[in-house]
């Protein structure tokens, strides 16, 4: 679709270290589905997904292009190309592995280099493995505070819990932030 066909749109990376959930959230939100089986992604995976959003009493279609980057990206060159022109990011990490939200930085570096300007919202994946659970929320919200992020979400792509409002939430502030860039509908 081109950007013709949106009132907005906007390049929205999904970034962690592997097996955080990343193409599961993804699948889930655009999709609707969960894979069930674990398949690294290799470079990245394009997906674009139409939200409608209710702003004084017109809807703004919002275009999210929305990049799954495989975690091997972040030490890869030709990961720049996937970390330019980018609106909002939301940085996974995996509930049940602390190294996960402790690599979080690194992500967030190669994501300032590229798009400086970049809104960031924290996820903290897999909140159905509870008995798993490393990091309580009150790390997460910590941790958002701590990293500058715009806001935070607990979720689970496997039940769709949340997925739905991180995505939407960021599309909504994306939106408020840039009201400048919408294009009104003829």
């Amino acid at each position: 679709m081109s950007s013709l066909q949106y009132n907005y749109l906007a390049k929205v990376l999904l970034l962690g270290e592997f097996r955080v959930g990343k193409s599961s959230m993804v699948l889930r939100y655009v999709e609707g589905r969960f894979p069930g089986d674990y398949q690294a992604t290799i470079g990245a995976n394009f997906l674009v997904k139409s939200v409608n959003l209710l702003y004084d009493e017109k809807t703004v279609k919002v275009g999210l292009q929305v990049w799954d980057i495989g975690g091997h990206a972040r030490s890869s060159q030709v990961g720049r190309v996937f970390f330019q022109g980018v609106s909002g990011a939301l940085l996974v990490y995996d509930l049940t592995r602390q190294d996960t939200l402790d690599k979080l930085p690194l992500w967030i570096e190669q994501l300032h280099n590229y798009s400086p300007e970049a809104q960031m919202y924290l996820v903290g994946n897999k909140n159905d493995l509870v008995d798993d659970r490393e990091i309580p929320f009150e790390a997460g919200e910590a941790a958002k505070q701590e990293l500058n992020m715009a806001n935070f979400f607990e979720t689970s792509a496997k039940t769709g819990d949340h997925i739905q409002d991180a995505f939407e939430v960021m599309a909504r502030m994306l939106v408020d932030s840039n009201r400048d860039k919408v294009v009104e509908s003829t």
